[in-house]
Order: structure tokens, then C-alpha cells, then sequence
């Protein structure tokens, strides 16, 4: 396969399957449904779809977003990074040049990180826009 239709694959396959587990989430949990249905109803209306700009004031549905980013991971093992330098992690020496990986999946659902972390609770992320709380969520990695 051709590097520009792997990467078109694997950034329509991981758009579509957070997706679908949005969708499963909220189906299965209709209080939350109904409040996003609400939210989008309030500032988008029906009369057009919504779009990138109204997504500052659909608050619901951003969090509705990261946490099924926090549950399911677009890429559950971020992409392997290598060590520059002796140090020491999570109790490990790691050396120079060693390969590391890191595991969202894990951080996502650590109850030493997160309350309750095998739940689908978006309100979680309500309000955290700044805080140093919303930096633990790491679907896509951290820079």
C-alpha cells in the first residue's frame, strides 16, 4: 500500500471508529444524548448542519468527545518516541536509544488518574478548558 492511501486509510478509520463508539456511548446512556441534543438544538438549530465555528459553544458535546477518546483511543499505544538519555521511568532504567511506547489505553482507564475510570462520564471534562486536569486525557499524545 502507497504511504498517501495508508494515511488517508488510517485518518478515515480512526475518524470513523470514534465515531461509532461515540454513538455507541451515547445511545446507551440517554441522559447524555438528550442533553447534547438539546446543546445542539440551542445553538445550531435544524435548519443547517453544524459546523468548525459553532464548536466553541457546544460545551456537551466536546466532552462527550474526549471522554470517548479517553475510553477508546483513536491509537491506544501513541507513537514510539526513543530515549536521548540515561533515566528512569516508572522505576525502569531505560537506556540511550531505547524504544518507548507509551499506552494511553492504560493511562485512560488508571484508577490511580481518573474517578471511576471504566465509566462514560463527559461531564468530567465540563469546565476544565486551562485546567491542568484536562492534560491527563492523551488520545493523540502530548506534542
Amino acid at each position: 500500500m502507497k504511504l498517501s492511501k495508508a494515511l488517508l486509510v488510517a485518518g478515515t478509520d480512526t475518524s470513523s471508529v470514534t465515531v461509532e463508539w461515540a454513538m455507541s456511548l451515547v445511545l446507551n446512556h440517554p441522559d447524555v444524548l438528550k442533553k447534547a441534543r438539546v446543546e445542539l438544538d440551542r445553538h445550531v438549530g435544524h435548519g443547517r448542519s453544524a459546523e468548525e465555528s459553532d464548536l466553541a459553544k457546544l460545551s456537551d458535546l466536546q466532552c462527550i468527545i474526549n471522554e470517548t477518546l479517553r475510553l477508546f483511543p483513536a491509537a491506544p499505544l501513541l507513537v514510539p518516541h526513543e530515549s536521548s538519555d540515561y533515566c528512569t521511568i516508572g522505576g525502569y532504567d531505560v537506556p540511550p536509544s531505547a524504544m518507548l511506547i507509551v499506552n494511553a489505553m492504560a493511562i485512560h482507564t488508571d484508577p490511580k488518574v481518573w474517578a471511576d475510570p471504566e465509566s462514560f462520564r463527559p461531564e468530567r471534562f465540563a469546565g476544565l478548558e486551562g485546567e491542568i486536569e484536562a492534560y491527563k486525557l492523551i488520545p493523540l499524545g502530548q506534542g
